[in-house]
């Protein structure tokens, strides 16, 4: 697992009484290993400052960015400024962003302006890998093991976007509502920028907040799938490829249904790994064969492209499988334990908070690479030679 540089941010800001729990907060909570601080309160310490060295990101109240933007140093530094007066605002023109809201929400929402700006000024800047956790057969624990997935990757400093794509959204629990648009907002924005021909610049916190349960960032829950149901593979796909390359993330765990519908065939052909999900039960096993012979049949080139970036992974598993594999390419990568306590689970952190399977999960991320390079390793010589010539080789 590569370390994540931390993202060096100045606080330029007059009352002390702010820049005090600011500091501690970012040097004691879950931003720790993700932000370095340093803040000022005086006019002529911030400048001296900045004439002698370019920080990541620069957050401050316009009294101090005035003079700062007038001069040659702030080029090419991203900046926001701390809400003050609205002709003060009017008057630098940038980004501004409430100084009182929950920090997370804010430093969440520097870290965006602050990858997004990175993300813009260089070209070779990988994007965020997206994992997609699929099964052929409902039942699986394909959500629990997704949502494991993105707090375990968040509790270790990487920074992540659970997108749930479930009709029904059996993960909404988990997750809170804010103020932010969320889903229906950015697809609005992405369609918009389509139909004009633009790239959609609305930065992420705008629409996901950070989701303390999930050490993630994630869409609010939907009130009706309505805005789901209407999807199509294009909207999916702008989505994914608008997360990917957004800035705000590392990585982008994917939860869809097991259902051949547009949004799941978007996320199969856009992810970069498919976590595929097997149960060591004989009916699940006999079903999932069948799904890939049909596609191996039907579809082979689009199959085999599949197959070379998919993992398998058996879950619930008590050890050992007791049922034979009924395909040769079913080779699991991983076994993820089987937890009795989640049978009566009346509590979401037990979900959560199983010390035995976030050991695995743990352990699956090893194996997978994750927050490594961005595109996966190259398939199998076999899958790749199917892929090339659209059958068996």
């Amino acid at each position: 697992m590569k370390s994540m540089r931390n993202v060096r941010i100045t606080l330029a800001a007059a009352d002390e009484r702010y820049i005090e729990p600011f500091l501690l907060y970012a040097r004691t909570g879950e931003f720790a290993k993700r932000v370095s601080v340093r803040a000022f309160s005086q006019l002529d310490a911030f400048l001296a400052a900045m004439a002698a060295e370019r920080p990541d990101f620069v957050l401050g109240e316009p009294a101090f960015l005035t003079p700062w933007l007038q001069g040659e140093g702030s080029r090419g530094v991203p900046w926001a400024a701390l809400d003050g007066g609205e002709a003060e605002n009017a008057a630098l023109g940038g980004t501004v962003l409430h100084a009182f809201q929950p920090l997370n929400r804010l430093l969440t929402a520097v870290l965006d302006l602050a990858g997004t700006a990175q993300s813009a000024g260089s070209a070779s800047q990988a994007g965020a890998q997206i994992i997609a956790v699929h099964s052929a057969a409902g039942g699986v624990g394909k959500t629990a093991v997704a949502l494991n997935l993105a707090k375990q990757l968040g509790g270790r400093g990487q920074r992540v976007f659970y997108l749930n794509l479930e009709t029904w959204d059996s993960a909404a629990s988990f997750r809170a509502a804010g103020s932010e648009s969320g889903l229906p907002g950015l697809l609005y924005e992405l369609r918009t920028a389509r139909e004009n021909g633009e790239a959609c610049r609305s930065p992420l916190s705008r629409h996901a907040p950070f989701q303390e349960k999930l050490k993630s960032l994630s869409f609010p829950p939907l009130e009706r799938p309505d805005e789901l149901l209407q999807m199509s593979e294009a909207d999916t796909a702008g989505l994914l490829d608008y997360l990917a390359t957004c800035g705000a993330c590392d990585v982008i765990v994917a939860d869809t249904d097991t259902e051949d519908h547009d949004r799941c065939r978007a996320l199969l052909r856009r992810a970069d790994r498919v976590l595929w999900l097997l149960a060591d039960d004989l009916l699940h096993l006999r079903r999932t064969a069948g799904w890939m012979n049909h596609r191996e049949a039907r579809q082979p080139a689009e199959f085999y492209d599949l197959i070379g970036r998919s993992v398998f992974a058996v879950n619930r598993c008590g050890g050992r499988l007791d049922n034979v594999l009924p395909r040769p390419d079913l080779r699991p990568l991983a076994f993820l334990s089987y937890i009795p306590s989640w049978k009566a689970l009346s509590r979401e952190d037990v979900l959560l908070g199983s010390p035995i399977f976030q050991r695995d999960i743990l352990a699956l991320c090893e194996q997978l690479g994750l927050g490594g390079s961005r595109r996966p390793p190259p398939a199998s010589a076999p899958y790749a030679a199917a892929a090339a010539t659209g059958g068996a080789s």
